[in-house]
């Protein structure tokens, strides 16, 4: 079966966001970043909303974003890395998208958290390498379940685009076209 979208998936701080954005720019295609969506839709940050809401919220906010996105036609989807992964998700992301990984070594990802501090809802800023370790930990499992796993640890988010963009081309993976 073809699949309909490009979904980025991974721990906080690989870089998703700005390499979908590149990638969709590239492809010509939409953008579902489902932070931003989620920010959209509730008014506010989207650390604020886990915040205020609490973690059910945003889990229940997260799957309606999921079921939204996943119908779309040439999308590149960028998940949110704040909240884990399930096989639920999991399943409702790959029936139409072709799901790659991003991860980095734990240095650079507690790196990159420190820049942007208070920004990441689930984070735990007074232990950054732990929750960080902790948190690759939960996504390692995905690895051998994705199309593609992508190592951001020293890459651009041009480059990690490019890497995508070339596997796509040296599988000859065609994508079902959006009807309009």
């Amino acid at each position: 079966m073809k699949k309909r979208n490009i979904v980025l998936i991974g721990p906080m701080g690989t870089g998703k966001s700005r390499a979908a954005k590149i990638l969709a720019d590239g492809l010509e295609w939409q953008l579902a970043d489902t932070d931003r969506m989620i920010e959209r839709e509730q008014n506010m940050k989207i650390a604020e909303f886990y915040r205020t809401a609490g973690p059910e919220a945003f889990a229940r906010e997260e799957m309606s974003i999921i079921n939204k996105v996943r119908y779309y036609h040439e999308a590149v989807i960028a998940m949110g890395g704040n909240y884990p992964m399930t096989e639920e998700k999991f399943h409702l992301l790959s029936e139409h998208g072709l799901v790659i990984l991003l991860y980095a070594k734990p240095f650079r990802l507690a790196e990159r958290v420190r820049r942007r501090i208070g920004k990441r809802p689930t984070m735990d800023y007074s232990d950054v390498d732990g929750y960080v370790r902790q948190m690759l930990r939960k996504w390692a499992k995905w690895k051998d379940r994705v199309s593609l796993v992508v190592n951001t640890t020293n890459c651009h988010p041009e480059q990690t685009a490019l890497m995508i963009a070339r596997y796509i081309d040296r599988h000859q993976i065609t994508f079902t076209e959006r009807r309009y």
